[in-house]
């Protein structure tokens, strides 16, 4: 009988720890994600961003941005130069800016999927679709290699 208790009493020890020493769970909400951010207390970062849009070619690509204090520092694109950086949208390209879209799209699009950076909180993936509808209208981010300052 001996061996069944010293059983029972290892596998209640190993569930107990099942989940020590991994990173947090991903956000499920953008509140949560917003409040995971935040808590980071980041000031700058480097991200690559990929975007799909109805846009030039050369919008398309990878591009590395820089951010401090909120602020697009630099853009780079990682496979040509950017031809049109004039008409990219700044906002989106930063952390809080996409947070903000999340949050403004979730009342109005007709489809947001969105997947949460479990450990900063940002939107490591994010599809937005206003209307099925209208041609064109749908976007997403991509984002990828983020180091924090």
């Amino acid at each position: 009988m001996k061996p069944i208790i010293v059983a029972v009493i290892l596998s209640v020890l190993l569930a107990g720890c099942a989940g020590a020493g991994k990173d947090a769970s991903p956000a499920s909400s953008i509140e949560e994600a917003k409040s995971l951010w935040q808590a980071q207390g980041v000031k700058g970062y480097e991200v690559t961003i990929e975007q799909t849009c109805f846009c030039p070619p050369d919008l398309l690509q990878p591009m590395r941005v820089t951010v401090r204090e909120g602020k697009v520092i630099d853009i780079e694109g990682l496979q040509q130069p950017l031809n049109h950086p004039d008409i990219l949208d700044e906002r989106r390209l930063t952390i809080e800016g996409l947070l903000d879209l999340v949050e403004q799209a979730r009342g109005s699009a007709d489809k947001l999927l969105v997947e949460y950076d479990p450990h900063y909180g940002f939107p490591a993936s994010l599809e937005v679709d206003y209307s099925p509808f209208i041609a064109d209208d749908e976007f997403s981010y991509r984002l990828t290699d983020f180091q924090a300052y």
